[in-house]
């Protein structure tokens, strides 16, 4: 069955560079950022109390709002100076509310996080939607968390975009990625490297110069083709995502390909 955009039940398309849908179709990914990343259910008219960041916001109600499908970088805390566009990302926020006319809450599969946050989508009163408002500026990076895959084709598309265009955070102005053998913390972070080992037990492996291990666990592997996911083997790829350290160490977890950056 494919997937068309507005169908809540349908398997996500989900891959760069390639996507993938159902169980039945693999082929190339198409950017198609200027199309909006228009609305799939009944929404929610709200009203916003405070911006906290390019991601976090707090509706008059009282919840905080986590936006779904992006991570912008953070703003300094307690001496901790700005990460590259982390103020730039916060004014957006504040101008597309200032001009929204009205808000519109629009949630996906999963309500809430493990914080307590409301995870959820938001839109003026054209219908526009505010995560791709980031993405097409480059003042966001893209992040496809299952179960929140709505959107993720088009989100994915407003990145790629910004991406080849360079803007904000993919321009020389913005954070360089880092080289899987040069790790140093953890967090948020682009990791480059070349895919020196593939491994599908129980839990998929792909190792970046024997440094990082991206691992996909059984839950998220519906995700994946793979046949792509073996074909990794010897590219040079870009992960993005949270990096920790377990077991001695780095690793990622690898939820969806839409982490998977192939230049």
């Amino acid at each position: 069955m494919l997937a068309f955009r507005g169908d809540r039940n349908a398997p996500p398309a989900v891959a760069r560079g390639a996507f993938f849908v159902g169980a039945c179709f693999f082929g190339p990914f198409e950017a198609v950022a200027e199309a909006p990343c228009e609305a799939f259910a009944k929404t929610e008219k709200v009203a916003v109390a405070q911006i906290y960041d390019g991601d976090t916001l707090k509706l008059r109600d009282g919840r905080n709002i986590r936006l779904i499908g992006i991570n912008a970088t953070e703003v300094g805390h307690r001496g901790a100076s700005d990460q590259p566009f982390a103020r730039a990302a916060s004014r957006a926020v504040e101008d597309f509310v200032a001009k929204a006319g009205e808000l519109e809450l629009l949630l996906d599969r999963q309500a809430s996080d493990h914080y307590g946050r409301t995870l959820a989508h938001l839109y003026n009163g054209r219908g526009e939607n505010l995560e791709q408002f980031l993405l097409a500026q480059g003042l966001a990076y893209h992040v496809a968390i299952p179960p929140n895959l709505t959107l993720a084709a088009c989100l994915a598309a407003a990145e790629q975009q910004a991406r080849i265009a360079k803007k904000g955070l993919w321009g020389h102005r913005g954070i360089a990625s880092v080289p899987a053998d040069h790790i140093a913390r953890g967090g948020f972070q682009r990791v480059r490297g070349r895919v020196t080992a593939v491994e599908r037990g129980k839990q998929w492996r792909l190792s970046l110069d024997n440094h990082l291990t991206a691992i996909t666990y059984p839950e998220n592997q519906q995700y994946f083709d793979p046949l792509w996911f073996d074909a990794l083997l010897g590219r040079q790829v870009e992960l993005q995502g949270w990096v920790y350290r377990s077991r001695g160490e780095w690793r990622i977890k690898l939820e969806t390909p839409y982490a998977v950056l192939i230049p």
